[in-house]
């Protein structure tokens, strides 16, 4: 194996513009085999036969003037047992996770629950 790796390393190094030019041949017969075989995108999102598409689907047909890109989700929160979320670090928990939802850029709108009078 290693007289063989030398014969080629001494043939590569000896023809090396042939060796270079056979390189450029064969990326760029890659690249336009690649460039026409490949299908164009898509920008649909659907796995047919999944329990998530059939949902969306009825979704679709039950609310068509809902759509995916309008899509809402309320978070909740909810204090342990014998406490309030209006108290001290409860409090503060809950205006950082605000705040961080506020940052995301997949959310446009984040309400806060202590001065909308949703906390109860």
């Amino acid at each position: 194996m290693a007289t063989f790796l030398h014969r080629l390393g001494r043939f590569a190094f000896r023809r090396r513009r042939l060796v270079l030019m056979l390189w450029i041949a064969v990326l760029a017969a890659v690249g336009i085999g690649a460039a026409s075989v490949s299908a164009g995108t898509s920008d649909s999102f659907t796995i047919p036969g999944t329990q998530s598409q059939k949902a969306l689907d009825l979704l679709g047909k039950e609310f068509p003037q809902a759509s995916a890109a309008g899509a809402t989700a309320r978070v909740v929160f909810e204090a342990p047992d014998g406490r309030k979320l209006t108290s001290g670090g409860d409090k503060a928990e809950v205006v950082s996770l605000v705040a961080d939802l506020r940052k995301a850029s997949q959310v446009a709108d984040v309400s806060d629950p202590f001065t909308g009078g949703t906390v109860s």
